[in-house]
This record gives structure tokens, sequence and C-alpha cells, in this order.
């Protein structure tokens, strides 16, 4: 099998997914295309791959640090408690890291890592680049917080995080923030997303009025129909 296949060596694999890190160049939460060697690492969690993915964070070039993190990310299945292979290891070495990072990708790319491990321990970190200057960290914040909230309740500093991310000017952070508020909170009742509908609807132009349309057809079956209707635009009554 080839470089690209679960059969090429480790040296060979992570060679090549450099290249293929190096030409995506495209951001968290875009259309990649196929990163076959990337993916092959991620089906190969032993040591050699963990050790070599966690050195490379602290690389002096980007792409390097961007490849150590996307390794990293889905570094073997999760058990059946939820944690990858190397979970604990690798939330230390990244949390290690995110200090000094300088890239707002590479830096997207950890607060992912995190969010994929569920690393409870470090929701407030995550919750302190809510405001970044930059869409990747961003966008990386909207879309790690589902993993890293309670999972029985969603805390509140999390939903005030993800009700100021539905109102960002960039597209993707918006909707992973609206999807996360009415598909991926937990212990919040059908009024109290009502609300949140209504108001979001009533500050919204022609575009985001149709985001929160889309956003409608994403509900559960079992969801609530005023709610369903209030991002649809209906008149039904919250």
């Amino acid at each position: 099998m080839g470089v690209g296949g679960a059969g090429g060596s480790t040296d060979d694999l992570f060679a090549s997914a450099l290249g293929e890190v190096g030409r995506d160049g495209s951001g968290e939460g875009a259309d990649d295309g196929p990163l076959p060697s990337l993916l092959a690492l991620h089906g190969r969690p032993t040591r050699e791959v963990f050790d070599r993915a966690a050195r490379l964070l602290a690389c002096d070039d980007p792409v390097e640090r961007e490849l150590g993190a996307r390794v990293l990310r889905e570094l073997g299945p999760y058990g059946t408690e939820g944690r990858r292979p190397f979970t604990a290891e690798t939330i230390d070495v990244v949390l290690a890291e995110m200090a000094d990072e300088p890239d707002p990708e590479v830096l997207g790319w950890m607060i992912s890592v995190l969010g994929y491990h569920h690393a409870r321990r470090a929701l407030d970190l995550v919750l302190d680049h809510q405001a970044h200057a930059e869409q990747p960290v961003r966008f990386a914040v909207a879309a790690a917080l589902p993993g890293m909230a309670d999972p029985d309740r969603t805390q509140a500093r999390v939903v005030d995080a993800l009700l100021r991310l539905a109102g960002d000017d960039h597209d993707a952070v918006r909707w992973y923030a609206l999807y996360a508020l009415f598909n991926e909170t937990a212990g919040i009742t059908d009024e109290r997303k009502r609300l949140w509908a209504a108001r979001l609807r009533g500050r919204a132009d022609a575009q985001r009025r149709e985001e929160l349309a889309q956003l409608a057809t994403t509900l559960d079956d079992r969801a609530d129909a005023a709610l369903r209707d209030l991002l649809a635009g209906g008149e039904r009554e919250a």
C-alpha cells in the first residue's frame, strides 16, 4: 500500500501529511479535501506517533505545529468512556504549548484538539479566547465548546459565549455557535431557547434570518414546535 495508506511507514506518513497540511492552507472548518496520510496517522495510535506529533507542537515552523495538533486531535478511536488512547497526555502537551502560540491558525487547531478530547478542565482557558481578534480562533472556540461543556447541564458562561459568537461577523463562526446553542446545549428549557430565537431574529438582517431558517431544519424531530417556527420566521407566539 502506498504512502497515503495505512501501510506506509511512520516516517513516510508524517512527511506526506506535512505536505498535505502545507498545501491545505484553508483553515479549520473548511472542506479540506482528502488528506490520506493524516487520516492514516489518526488510525495508528502508537506511542511513536503520539510522541512525534507532540514534539511537532514545539517546532519553529507553524505548518509543523499545525500538523502536530491535527494528528493529536483525532489520534485513535474514542473508548467506552469517550476518551482517546492518549487523551490525558494530549491535553497536557497542548496546554503547555498554547500559552505562547503566536499563529492564530495553529492556536485554533490547538483549541480544536481540546474540544475533541473533551478537556473540561481547560474550559475557562478556551473561553478566554472567545473575543480573539482572529477568525480561526473564534471559530475554534465555537466548535470546541460543546465538547468541553458539562454534558448534563451547559454552564451559563458557555451559553453566554455561544450567544456572543452567534452574533459574530464571520459566517462560519456564527453558524457553529448557533448550531451549538440550539442542538448541543444540555439542560436548557424550550422557553429559554425560544427567547434566544426571538432575540436573534429581532436583530437579524436578511442573511442572518436565512441562517436561522436553515437552523430550524437541523432541529431534532422532537424539538419544540414553537421554537422551530420562531427560527423559521413563523408567527407562533413564544
